[in-house]
């Protein structure tokens, strides 16, 4: 009697055991596809410090300079996609300029300025977010000039209305390459967004390839999810709020 009493509570773990690692496989989706694929991903280069500035019109020896030139490449999706910060002081030395050359017009310093890229995606239910994540920067200052983390908030980056909350993953202090595991909450109908910082937009790109990515519902709601702390409460203004409008003098005395 006593084992069969035995054979038939290890029977039924056995089986529990099967259900819960079904239900946990069929309840993640993989990959940048569906709701996450290419097409649903929207691109942003901006500047916190000269939001209104169309930079598309402002030329120097009637050389068009193109606007904050972050980019995002879905090349390899749905496996993976890769975020590059943007880098203006390759166009103007494209020109014979420098951010540090005393014959600048004044009218374009603000290309040597801080900016952030974002591609964003709209999450369409309560889910959790996860993914692998390799950083580099070609900065020889190191990661502390070029942060990549990701963005939360109720609108894009494009809206005035824009707010949220940016969480930073890189260690500033830390090397040039730089890889890590994150997950997050995101509400329904929240903006969720990869980010790249530049602070001076010189120096050289930083390069973030974002794979592994999951994601897996939690409506109704699941267990809770630990995630990094944010860095910074408005997701607009992120990088001028992690405190990366680094002087001149940091960058010359390199």
């Amino acid at each position: 009697m006593a084992n069969a009493i035995l054979r038939t509570v290890i029977g039924a773990l056995v089986a529990s055991t099967a259900v819960i690692g079904s239900a946990a496989q069929s309840a993640t989706a993989q990959g940048f596809t569906g709701s996450f694929a290419p097409e649903q991903w929207e691109l942003f280069n901006s500047s916190p410090a000269f939001p209104n500035i169309d930079n598309s019109q402002i030329t120097i020896n009637n050389i068009p300079l193109a606007p904050f030139n972050g980019s995002v490449d879905f090349t390899n999706a749905p496996d993976s996609l890769t975020l590059v910060g943007s880098n203006q002081s390759a166009i103007l030395e494209q020109l014979g300029f420098s951010c540090n050359s005393p014959d600048l017009p004044v009218s374009v310093l603000f290309l040597c300025d801080t900016s952030f890229t974002t591609v964003f995606v709209t999450v369409p239910e309560t889910s959790i977010l996860s993914f692998d994540w390799d950083y580099t920067t070609a900065d020889s200052l190191g990661p502390a000039f070029d942060p990549f983390g990701f963005a939360l908030g109720n609108f894009p980056p494009t809206d005035p209305n824009a707010d949220g909350s940016f969480t930073e993953l890189i260690d500033r202090s830390g090397s040039s390459q730089q890889s890590g595991t994150a997950s997050v909450e995101v509400a329904a109908n929240q903006i969720f967004g990869f980010q790249i910082g530049t602070a001076d937009n010189q120096g050289g790109r930083a390069t973030t390839i974002i794979s592994q990515f999951q994601v897996r519902s939690i409506d109704p709601p699941d267990e809770p999810v630990s995630v990094p702390e944010p860095t910074s409460a408005v997701a607009i203004a992120a990088i001028t709020g992690l405190g990366l409008r680094l002087s001149k003098t940091a960058r010359s005395g390199k």
